[in-house]
């Protein structure tokens, strides 16, 4: 999984002037979002939760709250 790290480096390949769009999803979202929903996840599962949302992701759908919830669920059957 992309680290803030890694994705400032990736950064640096593009004018600091350009005009774009992104979205940073973190650990913190991942754990409040299940606490919303009567779930308790570690720190080491959002990182795994994070990581599956990264290789999985549909770019023509993004990443949502829903995203989230349907991974973190899949974590926690596993």
């Amino acid at each position: 999984m992309p680290k803030v790290a890694n994705v400032m480096e990736h950064l640096k390949s593009y004018d600091p002037d350009s005009h774009i769009a992104t979205a940073i999803w973190c650990e913190e979202d991942v754990i409040g979002r299940a606490r919303e929903r009567g779930k308790e996840v570690t720190r080491a599962q959002a990182q795994r939760i994070l990581d599956t949302i990264e290789r999985r992701q549909d770019c023509e759908l993004g990443i949502s709250w829903i995203t989230l919830d349907i991974y973190t669920d899949e974590e926690l059957e596993s």
